[in-house]
């Protein structure tokens, strides 16, 4: 549930605090709000999750509304998981429009689709649903390719779905932050962090695996950024990254890189974070 600052529901109840040297507002119902930045605090990671289902739901349903059809970026990680597995339940399964709803990776590692730690096949179970009609899941296709023809055939595909939907870019990139300040599959000090004539590339210096991701310069494009940040294992990089948002937010996501940690180069007008207590707690 939502940080609780009063009792009195419905009551404009606003209070003052410094964060990072800025000011913020602290709004009824555990919304802080960073400048461009909106921070969305929960006491647990299920409660993010579920946090993360409502909006997903609204965000979804009104661009569907507009506009027909709903691009969405999604990562891996356990917060996308249970994201997945909670709108596959059957309290939520009939609140969205699978149909028109297409599903794209931002990254994945370069393993078989059968390995344990590729992102696809620890969320296939959720994703083989119990959705009515034609659910749009489309993974990166990691067999029987090198790194380099896996990113380029998937960058094909992301711009086809793209040209189908009549868009140039993710109406909803839902990204995750990395022990170390990653984000997607870009790490500081990679190559691919500068790349921009892509919208998807191999990763071949990032950590553990080989990877393909979006580029910034492709994520940059999208109308609305969600980041997901849980665990006290991610509270460092969490305040690094929120210190470094604020102290670039003037500069374009351009000039960004190189200068702070992946996790702070977005520069959208909005950007929400959904966190947990144990990764931001002690930063506010």
């Amino acid at each position: 549930m939502w940080l609780q600052l009063s009792s009195y529901i419905g009551f404009a109840f606003i209070t003052q605090k410094s964060v990072y040297n800025r000011t913020i507002e602290i709004v009824l119902g555990g919304h802080y709000y960073m400048a461009q930045d909106t921070i969305k605090c929960y006491d647990s990671p299920s409660d993010v999750v579920q946090a993360l289902a409502e909006d997903f739901i609204a965000f979804t349903n009104e661009e569907i509304n507009r506009t027909e059809t709903c691009v969405v970026g999604i990562t891996g990680g356990t917060v996308i998981n249970g994201l997945l597995e909670l709108l596959n339940s059957p309290e939520y399964i009939e609140r969205l429009n699978w149909e028109r709803i297409f599903f794209v990776w931002t990254d994945e590692r370069f393993l078989p689709q059968s390995h344990e730690d590729n992102y696809f096949n620890r969320v296939k179970p959720y994703l083989l649903c119990k959705a009515k009609g034609a659910a749009h899941f489309l993974p990166i296709n990691t067999d029987s390719k090198t790194v380099i023809e896996a990113a380029a055939e998937y960058e094909k595909e992301v711009k086809n779905v793209l040209k189908a939907c009549k868009k140039s870019g993710l109406d909803l990139a839902l990204l995750d932050l990395g022990e170390d300040g990653h984000t997607a599959g870009l790490f500081a000090g990679s190559h691919a962090l500068r790349v921009t004539d892509q919208d998807v590339v191999a990763v071949e210096d990032g950590k553990v695996w080989e990877r393909i991701s979006m580029t910034f310069s492709f994520l940059a494009k999208s109308d609305a950024v969600w980041f997901t940040v849980t665990g006290e294992s991610k509270r460092t990089a969490l305040t690094k990254v929120l210190y470094q948002r604020e102290d670039y937010e003037d500069l374009p996501w351009e000039k960004r890189i190189g200068r702070v940690l992946p996790g702070a180069v977005l520069s959208q007008e909005a950007m929400t974070w959904y966190v947990d207590k144990a990764a931001y707690d002690d930063v506010h």
